[in-house]
């Protein structure tokens, strides 16, 4: 187990070094002199793998992404330029909805059961860690899960055992486990409008022909769905520079952002409009034509401009305003 959480916290996500810390000071009475040097070499011989692996794709000597990461999320504390929540938040927020119908048997589990109350301190401990930084995203406590579903699984067992409560208690297990389960796939629906950055670029691949294209890619279109895998044209130029002043957009024959007033009075034209979630609207009148009540609401997030062409000519006068299926 040291080796796994050794590559995981040195190579895959340096976050999860916070429960493998907490993980292990509980059993810190466990722990030999072999471990601890088995660990670390682990670590040692894991960075030294990670930072020829980064330096090769970043294209930068002694780059050790995972430690980058760190030190821009905790040493810098710059994590709080992407958003910042109360102290509270992943007690009272995060935990309740990732858990979803496992939470209230996961909360008597570990009321109930004594045995393993070092697992459920030191699961609470790594997300207090997290609750100390300003920025907070469930990802981050995703480790947590597995555990708080066992505990909701012994919370059952425990509950089933009452002779009285039996019937009462597989009935509301099973009502639980169902509730969760459409709610998750409904929540999987709706997050697949949380990408108008990528639809986006799809868009603009879609339309645009031109083998001579540069785009540049505003941060709320990298936030929401652009990545290097829909990044399609070996031929293109992607950039994402922050910081830019207007003038030096003109470098770009194409944008993607969500803000296209600027660029509209400086010789950038919209050829393309993505549409993305902008909130629930229930209507239960729906129910009588035999349709759901519930449907997603969408307004343009993301637009698509091409740079018109000195001399007054411009190509893609065609505008393409994309939404998507509800």
């Amino acid at each position: 187990m040291a080796v796994v959480l050794a590559f995981t916290c040195t190579v895959l996500r340096f976050d999860a070094a916070v429960f493998a810390a907490a993980m292990l000071a509980s059993k810190i009475g466990c722990i030999t002199r072999p471990t601890v040097t088995t660990f670390f070499a682990t670590v040692t011989s894991s960075a030294v793998v990670a930072m020829v692996i980064d330096a090769y794709y970043w294209q930068q000597k002694w780059m050790w992404a995972e430690l980058n990461v760190f030190a821009f999320n905790v040493v810098q504390g710059r994590s709080s330029e992407w958003g910042v929540s109360p102290p509270r938040f992943y007690f009272t927020h995060f935990i309740p909805r990732l858990l979803l119908g496992a939470f209230p048997f996961a909360c008597i589990g570990m009321l109930v059961d004594s045995r393993s109350a070092r697992l459920s301190m030191a699961c609470f401990a790594a997300v207090g860690v997290f609750s100390a930084n300003a920025h907070k995203e469930w990802r981050f406590i995703l480790p947590a899960v597995p555990i708080f579903n066992m505990y909701a699984g012994i919370g059952v067992s425990k509950l089933y055992q009452i002779a009285r409560f039996r019937q009462l208690v597989a009935l509301a297990a099973t009502l639980a486990a169902t509730l969760s389960l459409v709610i998750t796939a409904t929540m999987t629906l709706i997050s697949s409008y949380n990408y108008p950055g990528g639809h986006a670029l799809a868009l603009l691949h879609a339309i645009e022909p031109s083998s001579n294209v540069s785009v540049h890619i505003d941060t709320f279109s990298a936030m929401t769905g652009v990545c290097r895998f829909g990044q399609l044209r070996a031929d293109w130029v992607y950039d994402k520079s922050e910081g830019l002043d207007l003038d030096q957009f003109g470098n770009f024959t194409h944008l993607l952002t969500s803000d296209p007033k600027p660029h509209s009075k400086r010789g950038f034209e919209i050829i393309g409009t993505q549409h993305g979630y902008s909130g629930i609207q229930l209507d239960f009148k729906q129910l009588l034509a035999g349709q759901l009540p519930i449907s997603v609401r969408q307004k343009p997030l993301v637009w698509v401009m091409h740079r018109v062409h000195h001399g007054g000519s411009k190509t893609g006068s065609a505008c393409f305003t994309c939404d998507l299926p509800v």
